[in-house]
């Protein structure tokens, strides 16, 4: 009697060894891309926050420069294993080993002014001008690519469960899975050059040129709009609360509550373009085009300006200690500290379009006019 309860005891054990197994499994494969991927797309996460777990560098040192055959403009993106993936207008996605080595590159027909994102197989999604999105393979071998009407400059979003969420100048949104096949295409009345951000309940919300921030259910229906007076180029961001945040050629910066209904707007001395990043507290960070980022409080209130002196279109990251890094068309690259005040600041040989990207070895990485990827740190 007692060998047969040890048995079954036995066999109870390893069923729930098995269990807890593929459980883990389970949670392993729908486990959002950040966790494997330190930086795996723009603004870093499905909601924008453009805020990184490890801290950036303490002064501005050189690491390397990686050139290019034409300027980078795009925002990098990192793997887990430390590649940089980076788009140039020469029209080619690099691959970049952590050393600032070539690993390898991919040729598409036109720009890749559009940011690449990494999915947790290690597949890199990124957009061209010749109006493709593309799928590539970790060792940089075409896996397929998905013909839309016109340029792709919008950065791609991978959601929690893969599906992959980008904008069209032939102004119309996407929703990929990825096998290629399509979820759901939304019409917008202009160009979608914003890169869709997705909400904890699979909410998508973009901006267009038709001045609209749109809110998109998860099943491509629409749920809200919401007007503004500019064009929305801005990438929105969303915080822990559900509420969005995004620039305006209209010079503000708007808080929209998760209803559609106006939280506050901000305004600025000119357009916009930056995406929003959102700190630990709340506070909210943006750039504008009468050269100065913000500082907003949750509330709408000013906390301070960091005045640069240059237009500021290039998206703010935040790293573990609440540094904020961001780029300007003076060519610098400006870490600026939480109150405010000038950590460092970086000269690169063009204009700072691109959005900084953190890495776990506590480099900076971005691109610059001049044709080169930087990476700055220890």
């Amino acid at each position: 009697m007692l060998h047969k309860w040890t048995n079954k005891v036995s066999i109870l054990v390893v069923l729930l060894a098995t269990v807890a197994l593929l459980g883990g499994c389970a949670l392993l494969a729908l486990a959002p891309t950040t966790r494997l991927n330190p930086w795996p797309m723009f603004r870093r996460d499905p909601r924008h926050t453009g805020r990184s777990s490890f801290q950036g560098p303490q002064a501005a040192s050189l690491k390397w420069t990686h050139n290019t055959g034409g300027a980078v403009i795009s925002s990098p993106a990192i793997g887990g294993d430390g590649t940089i993936y980076v788009g140039s207008n020469d029209g080619n996605l690099y691959a970049i080993n952590p050393d600032g080595s070539l690993k390898w590159t991919y040729a598409t027909g036109d720009l890749v002014e559009s940011s690449p994102a990494i999915a947790s197989n290690g597949t890199v999604y990124v957009g061209s001008d010749d109006k493709h999105l593309y799928a590539i393979n970790p060792d940089g071998s075409l896996k397929w690519r998905y013909e839309t009407a016109d340029w792709v400059t919008s950065s791609p979003a991978i959601a929690s469960d893969g599906v992959i969420y980008f904008g069209s100048l032939e102004n119309n949104v996407y929703a990929i899975r990825p096998n290629r096949s399509v979820k759901w295409i939304y019409p917008t009345d202009d160009m979608v050059s914003s890169t869709p951000a997705v909400a904890s309940d699979g909410t998508v919300y973009v901006g267009s040129n038709d001045n609209i921030l749109h809110a998109i259910n998860p099943n491509g229906s629409l749920s809200w709009q919401y007007a503004t007076e500019g064009n929305v180029s801005s990438s929105p961001a969303i915080d822990s609360d559900g509420n969005i945040y995004v620039g305006s050629d209209d010079n503000n910066l708007y808080a929209i509550n998760p209803d559609g209904t106006l939280k506050w707007t901000y305004l600025t001395g000119s357009w916009v373009r930056s995406s929003p990043a959102i700190g630990d507290d709340a506070t909210i960070y943006v750039g504008s085009n009468d050269g100065n980022l913000y500082a907003i409080n949750p509330d709408g209130s000013l906390k301070w300006t960091f005045t640069i002196g240059n237009w500021v279109p290039s998206s703010p990251a935040i790293d573990s200690d609440g540094t904020i890094y961001v780029g300007s068309y003076d060519n610098n690259l400006y870490a600026i500290n939480p109150d405010g005040t000038l950590k460092w600041s970086y000269l690169t040989g063009g204009w700072v379009y691109s959005s900084p990207a953190i890495g776990s070895d506590g480099a900076i990485y971005v691109g610059s006019w001049d044709n080169n990827l930087y990476a700055i740190g220890p």
